[in-house]
């Protein structure tokens, strides 16, 4: 069986089952695949491109190329965005900000609990967990909707979203 990785200065390399190779030709190709592997995991590229909130993403997660701490670093902010959020929406006068307290308590617990699934490796949960966070944000928005009053949470709201955006967008990347 062979295998043809590719040319180099006109010099056709074929690595061939069972029989030996120049050794420099199987180092190179070793440390090749290797690093094909490591861009298959997320290892060594940027973990924010394509995400859809880049900028914010490389604030949060800055350099990181493991996406499991990448990720952890991004459901730590929003815990504590999310905590920020809750304290402001408990700051509104009272008729207008049940949803609210309740939706970030849950988002709370949404994210503790994303924390547990990301440690142990059920990225399907952690997934899910995030997902709600998203809905959980968007609950209280609707609520300001809703009673016809402008919401004055907004951009601490958002900013929510987006880090749960790019937490989900950095998951895909965790094998």
């Amino acid at each position: 069986m062979k295998i043809q990785l590719f040319h180099w200065f006109k010099v056709k390399f074929v690595i061939t089952m069972g029989v030996t190779v120049n050794k420099q030709l199987i180092s190179l190709s070793l440390l090749f695949l290797a690093f094909l592997s490591g861009h298959a995991h997320g290892q060594g590229m940027d973990l924010c491109a394509g995400a859809n909130y880049a900028a914010l993403c490389h604030s949060v997660v800055g350099r990181e190329k493991s996406p499991y701490v990448a990720a952890e670093a991004s459901v730590n902010r929003l815990i504590s965005e999310t905590k920020q959020a809750k304290s402001s929406a408990t700051r509104l006068p009272h008729k207008d900000s049940p949803t609210c307290t309740y939706v970030y308590d849950e988002a709370l617990y949404s994210l503790k609990e994303s924390l547990r699934s990301l440690k142990s490796h059920d990225i399907g949960s952690f997934n899910v967990k995030l997902s709600a966070v998203m809905s959980f944000a968007e609950a209280c928005k609707d609520s300001f909707e809703e009673m016809g009053k402008p919401f004055p949470i907004a951009k601490q709201n958002e900013l929510i979203k987006h880090i749960a955006s790019n937490a989900l967008h950095i998951a895909t990347f965790i094998p």
